[in-house]
């Protein structure tokens, strides 16, 4: 009995089903799958189905610069969406004719089912942009991707502040001491020098070290705002600026933050697309005839939901309408989920306002 042996090149399936696609272009499809160290690309040409891979370190900015430069034109290259791929963009955006960034979890569920390696996830990449199906995300610019890193910085500070606080609390707790009224530097050295004596000495020193720690942060707080600030009197931010601060409960931090984490909110075409990307959508369960929501998915920039559950606060503490909703929230599902659902209503305000061009007005008011 004669026995045949089949033998398949590794990636002749992959080249076959890329043959198969009608593709958008005929332009060579470049799909990066980036890492720490090293980066895989993988070159196909969707005329003839070829695919050429290369594996470059990412420390040799020349090499790769060389690499890009020299491929066939036209091309489109396509990065895998990862929290570092910045340096890598600014790298190839002057060097290639089309540059995207690719939804990293999407294209995880639109490939077919193979081993996942590196070269599989470049190609996957290059394929998708072959057949017209290359899931987008967002890649900011970089006047916005200034402003994210400024305010990132200045929102850190702040909790910083906050968890030196409460550690300045916790020392005061342990004492049944009321503590300062004023949550800054200068009101905890008046505090101290007048009921210094009233303390244990371990603790009197704890407090002036918390002074110390308040005082640099209070300092760096000030001028990562003062430069926010100069940044958003730029001709690119500052009608979307006055938009949002006309919301009740709004001011320059939350508004900065938001220019920064949202981009261009035009780019959302519904209010359910926008309360995903921030995460404050509900979780739903269905199962059956069964249907229940649970906790908000936090699947977005957690500096928004913090910014926003803030501006909440503010809102329902100084504006009419807002305090009368939370009232009527919080006795139904409590002061935690009220909270919520107000900053979710600031959201949609701030999405509305922009893309009608027009500052915030209560419903009914006609002036």
């Amino acid at each position: 009995m004669a026995v045949v042996w089949f033998f398949i090149h590794p990636y002749m399936e992959d080249i076959i089903m890329v043959q198969l696609h009608t593709s958008v272009n005929d332009q060579l499809c470049v799909g990066i799958d980036l890492h720490r160290d090293t980066m895989t690309v993988a070159c196909l040409d969707p005329r003839t189905g070829e695919v050429t891979f290369r594996k470059l370190a990412c420390k040799c900015r020349t090499q790769i610069t060389e690499y890009f430069s020299t491929l066939p034109r036209p091309h489109s290259v396509a990065i895998e969406a990862v929290g570092f791929y910045r340096w890598l963009w600014d790298l190839l955006e002057p060097i290639v004719d089309e540059l995207h960034l690719a939804d990293a979890t999407r294209c995880r569920a639109l490939a077919a089912t193979r081993p996942k390696t590196d070269r599989q996830d470049a190609l996957n990449v290059a394929d998708l942009m072959a057949a017209g199906r290359l899931p987008i995300a967002y890649a900011p610019p970089m006047h916005v991707r200034e402003l994210r890193d400024w305010t990132r910085h200045r929102n850190g500070l702040a909790r910083s502040h906050a968890r030196v606080l409460t550690r300045v609390q916790s020392i005061m707790n342990a004492n049944n001491r009321p503590g300062p009224k004023r949550a800054k530097a200068d009101a905890l050295i008046r505090y101290v020098k007048a009921h210094g004596t009233l303390l244990p000495q371990r603790h009197v020193r704890m407090l002036w070290l918390a002074v110390d720690q308040l005082t640099v942060i209070e300092r760096q707080i000030d001028d990562a705002e003062r430069t926010i600030t100069g940044l958003l009197a730029d001709e690119k931010f500052v009608t979307v600026d006055t938009l949002l601060r006309s919301i009740p409960g709004v001011g320059p931090v939350t508004s900065a933050t938001a220019i920064a984490e949202l981009g261009d909110l035009t780019r959302f075409t519904d209010r359910k697309q926008i309360t995903r990307y921030a995460g404050l959508n509900p979780r739903t369960f269905d199962s059956a005839d069964k249907q229940r929501t649970g906790r908000i998915s936090k699947a977005g920039p957690r500096q928004l939901r913090w910014v926003l559950q803030q501006a909440a606060w503010c809102a329902r503490r100084d504006h009419p309408i807002f305090r009368k909703r939370f009232g009527q929230l919080s006795k139904r599902v409590g002061k935690a989920k009220a909270g919520v659902a107000i900053a979710r209503k600031l959201l949609l305000c701030m999405w509305a306002v922009v893309r009608d061009g027009k500052p915030y007005r209560p419903v009914g008011d006609a002036g």
